[in-house]
């Protein structure tokens, strides 16, 4: 083999590897959240029924805010014991969590639209 000058590799144009550009696709691609289902996992009364338990767990926690001492000097147990802050307020919180979970747990409507009954009477 015949030896190569600097000036030999000097003139040689740097030939470069280019990847092939990626394929584009041209029909539309379903989002992640949606999984080709047009419809939602809750219906209508499902968020109802949630959102009603999300407004009786807030009114709990307001029930129990508060307490503070009119005066730092006293100590007064009958506005921090109060029923309000003992009995009522975890009594809505309590209230609201089972009704969130029966929003979830009950079965929508959705699906008995979507899936008619095919049955006769004959």
């Amino acid at each position: 083999m015949a030896k190569r000058t600097q000036k030999q590799f000097q003139n040689k144009p740097a030939a470069r590897k280019q990847a092939p550009a990626p394929a584009r696709r041209k029909d539309k691609q379903d989002s992640l959240f949606s999984a080709g289902r047009e419809e939602f996992i809750f219906g209508r009364q499902n968020f109802i029924w949630i959102g009603v338990g999300l407004a009786l767990v807030c009114l709990g926690l307001l029930a129990m805010a508060g307490g503070s001492m009119p005066d730092a000097n006293t100590w007064d147990p009958d506005i921090i014991y109060s029923f309000r802050r003992i009995t009522l307020a975890p009594f809505l919180m309590v209230a609201g969590f089972v009704v969130v979970i029966y929003g979830i747990f009950k079965k929508s409507n959705t699906e008995a639209i979507a899936q008619p009954d095919n049955s006769t009477a004959e």
